[in-house]
């Protein structure tokens, strides 16, 4: 898991910030907004942004027929054994078996380790791939739909760009819903009021000042447990996060024998 968010865009009404952070130069506007999304992210169970990495697939060998993307009939068996009504059946494939759900030209799908969200770009032997010739299905395929195949295996001792490398440069995380993008424009502008000491912050205070008959006490109101808990004292952030962060009620039943249906095409295509 990534040890900070990456993507977490702030949204502001009529996409105009307030103004304690328009008065500011766009790397100070830039700091508040990466440090409400740091807050709501870890208020959320960092469930929500997007981080980007390049992935460099590899195989166990070097040499077809024994791969990391399945077993290959030219060298094994044509037939693939598969549950069906509780019973087993031996179901041949073809040109061989991609997946358990299809079968296809051997060699045309890889599976990421990591459920991924978008593809951003594919870089075989230097040249980019147009993204019309891949889709990502279910989250975790990456299936060629152009003809090709994905390489069998590449150098990994080389830099990526040249001859014998390949990448897939990908998005990971779930991205953030505009309830949360909002919930990041608010808060954003409120620790900027914070912090330049502004009296209409909305973020509660915590040290409160009482004058009687000359004499000044400051007392200090609580020791940060709500905040902890994720809730800044603003309606608006806070039921959000409330209603992304509650258990879900819900409930379901798993079947062994039940196959899936299809696949579901997550991105592209």
């Amino acid at each position: 898991m990534f040890s900070t968010v990456c993507e977490w865009p702030a949204v502001y009404p009529d996409d105009t910030p307030c103004n304690a952070l328009a008065s500011l130069p766009a790397s100070g506007q830039a700091r508040f907004e990466q440090m409400a999304a740091e807050y709501l992210w870890r208020y959320t169970g960092r469930q929500f942004g997007q981080c980007e990495g390049v992935i460099r697939p590899c195989r166990q060998d070097c040499f077809e027929g024994v791969s990391t993307y399945g077993s290959d009939s030219r060298v094994g068996s044509p037939w693939q054994p598969t549950l069906i009504g509780g019973r087993w059946f031996n179901v041949g494939c073809g040109g061989g078996c991609a997946d358990t759900c299809g079968c296809g030209s051997w060699g045309s799908v890889l599976r990421f380790e990591t459920p991924v969200t978008e593809v951003v770009a594919v870089e075989v032997d230097g040249v980019l791939l147009d993204p019309s010739a891949y889709r990502v299905d279910g989250y975790r395929l990456l299936v060629r739909q152009d003809g090709g195949r994905w390489p069998y295996c590449q150098n990994m001792s080389l830099p990526l760009g040249t001859e014998g490398t390949w990448a897939v440069t990908v998005k990971i995380g779930a991205p953030v819903p505009i309830g949360g993008q909002v919930a990041a424009g608010k808060l954003a502008c409120q620790l900027a009021l914070a912090a330049s000491g502004a009296k209409e912050c909305e973020l509660p205070q915590r040290w409160q000042t009482i004058t009687r008959q000359g004499v000044t006490i400051a007392a200090g109101l609580d020791a940060f447990d709500d905040l902890d808990a994720g809730k800044t004292g603003i309606w608006l952030i806070d039921s959000w996060v409330a209603s992304v962060t509650k258990p879900d009620i819900g409930f379901s039943v798993a079947v062994p024998n039940l196959r899936t249906a299809g696949r579901r095409t997550t991105w592209g295509g």
